[in-house]
Order: C-alpha cells, then structure tokens, then sequence
C-alpha cells in the first residue's frame, strides 16, 4: 500500500472513530433524558450508511466532470430548499417522506471538495460559491452561510487574480446578509441545544462530544497541510460547529439529525478519494 493509500485509510479511521465518538455522546444524552428513539435512531442508520458510502467513494478517482457533477448537484439541491417546504418562513429543508432533511449540511462538504479539487482557476468555482452563499442567505441559514463563506475563501484566495480575491470577500459579505433576515425558529432541545442536554445528564458527556468536535478539523489540518480540499473541509466543520456558541444552529453530529452525519462523511469519503 503506498504512503497516500496509507495516509487516507488512517483518514478515514480517525474520522470514524472521532465521529462515533460525537454521535455516541448525542444519542447517549438524547437516551438518558428521554427524548423518543425515533429522534436518535436516524443518526446511527446516517452513520452507519454514511460510513459505508464513504470507504466506497474512497476506492474510486473521480473526474473533473464528476467533480462539476457533484458540485453543480448540490447547487440545485440547496437552490431547491427556496421552493421546498418552509418552517416559519425558514427554508433549509426538503422533504423525504417524513424526514426533513438540511440540505446544505448535507451537500456543502461533498461540494467543497468538489470545488477545491477544481481549482480557484476553474471558471464554474467562483459562480458556484456565490451562488451557494446567495441562496444561504436566503434561506437563510447564516451558520451555513459563514462556514461556506470561509470554506470558500481557502478556496478562492489560491488564485493569485484581483477577481478571486474580491469573489472571495463577496462570499462574506453575502454570508452577513444572512444575519439581517429574521430568522423566529426557536430551538429544539435535542438539535441546537444537545450539549446543554448532554451536560444536564452527565457532564463527561458534553465534554467528550466537545473534544471530539474539536479534534475533527484539527485532525484535517494536521494530516492534510498541504491539501486545499482539506483545509476548506476543516474550516468548514469548524465554522459549523461553533455556530452554536453564537446562536440557534444545529449541532453537527451531535444533536438529532441525518444530514450532517451523511454529509460530513460524504466529503470525508471525497476528501480520501484518489486523485483523477
């Protein structure tokens, strides 16, 4: 097996078992406060598939076409939720029979890596981006906004031209536009306030789930310094996992909810995937 055969299996492992980790605290502090399995039970099927879907993709050498594929997909995905089902204004969602699935979370790593493995030079990459953060402003989800928004902008400064650069500060501005629409959606116990549930049933457990967030981007940085993808895909779980510091956001992997396990272990799986 060769070093970079060896140094994305290892990938894969830590992001599992960092992950599980994450995901185990939730449904731990979902159980012993007595939210309904039908709450926690679609965040173990989402890892476990997730997983699955992730160590295939990892075998596989995507295209340039395929990267535009996924990447242009979840354009339309996340574009989709403005005319998809709406809670109190809010549009984040769509519909899969009686599940409300986040699109964004579930789409924006694949699509990061997907842009990154581009290139800032590619001319669908700046468009696609601005589209994304336009759409996430509308929606709006501006934790979303803001991760893309710094996602993006690793991305795009790798392009030493003035219209990367200024495409780039676009993605923030856009992204704070996000904060002047109101969004009235009060939170969910087990979705954007798991950690204060976690800690009210035992405190160890909040700490793990912490810890174990923590150490996912940290984890991308250290074994992926000179990877594009990878530092975007870090900066992007950073940004959403400190979302909810800062306000009502979903807490990934953690808190109840099948579209940041699938979609994180999507872009993992991507990230690992060998090189076209």
């Amino acid at each position: 097996m060769s070093l970079a055969a060896r140094n994305d299996t290892r990938l894969l492992a830590m992001f599992a078992l960092l992950s599980l980790i994450a995901t185990g605290c939730g449904i731990a502090a979902m159980v012993l406060s007595g939210t309904p399995q039908m709450r926690w039970i679609p965040n173990v099927i989402a890892w476990v598939l997730g997983g699955g879907a992730a160590f295939a993709i990892a075998r596989t050498a995507p295209s340039p076409r395929v990267w535009i594929g996924i990447a242009l997909g979840a354009l339309a995905l996340v574009a989709a939720t403005l005319v998809g089902p709406d809670q109190q204004g809010v549009h984040r969602w769509l519909a899969a029979g009686p599940l409300f699935v986040n699109i964004a979370a579930l789409t924006l790593p694949a699509a990061l890596v997907a842009m990154a493995r581009l290139g800032a030079q590619h001319r669908l990459v700046p468009m696609i981006a601005t589209l994304l953060a336009a759409i996430l402003a509308l929606q709006p989800d501006a934790s979303q906004a803001f991760a893309l928004a710094l996602a993006g902008f690793a991305i795009l400064v790798i392009d030493k031209r003035i219209s990367a650069l200024v495409t780039a500060l676009c993605l923030f501005g856009i992204a704070a536009l996000s904060l002047l629409r109101a969004d009235p959606l009060q939170p969910v116990a087990e979705v954007e306030q798991i950690i204060q549930l976690a800690h009210a049933s035992a405190p160890a457990l909040a700490w793990a789930a912490v810890a174990s967030l923590a150490a996912i981007p940290a984890m991308l940085f250290a074994r992926r310094l000179d990877d594009v993808a990878a530092r975007a895909l870090a900066l992007y779980i950073a940004v959403a996992c400190a979302a909810p510091i800062f306000g009502w956001f979903p807490v990934p992997l953690v808190g109840a909810g099948m579209s940041f396990p699938l979609g994180l272990w999507l872009g993992i799986g991507l990230l690992a995937a060998r090189r076209g």
